[in-house]
């Protein structure tokens, strides 16, 4: 499933039902499509398109906020956190 529909500008809220929707370059994940809640937000920088240079690594663009998710049909937790930019809500999913 490609990202076809823009994160918001503001993060999510603990509560919120989101559908994580990677990028084409990520889709073959087992997380691409799935419909989950928020149980975590994790808050960067103020600045959604901060740029951190890690050092002796390649830079890299910082989203405002990352999502600790728990599946919607298994209520377990993710083993991974999710970006603010690869999620949107899931409002009008079943």
């Amino acid at each position: 499933m490609s990202n076809t529909q823009p994160p918001p500008e503001n993060p999510h809220d603990v509560g919120d039902r989101v559908r994580v929707r990677l990028t084409d370059a990520d889709a073959e994940s087992p997380f691409d499509g799935a419909i989950c809640r928020v149980v975590h937000v994790f808050v960067d920088g103020p600045d959604r398109h901060e740029v951190v240079d890690g050092g002796s690594g390649p830079e890299r663009e910082m989203d405002r906020a990352s999502y600790r998710l728990e599946a919607v049909e298994s209520r377990e937790v993710l083993p991974v956190v999710v970006r603010h930019r690869d999620v949107v809500l899931a409002e009008d999913d079943p």
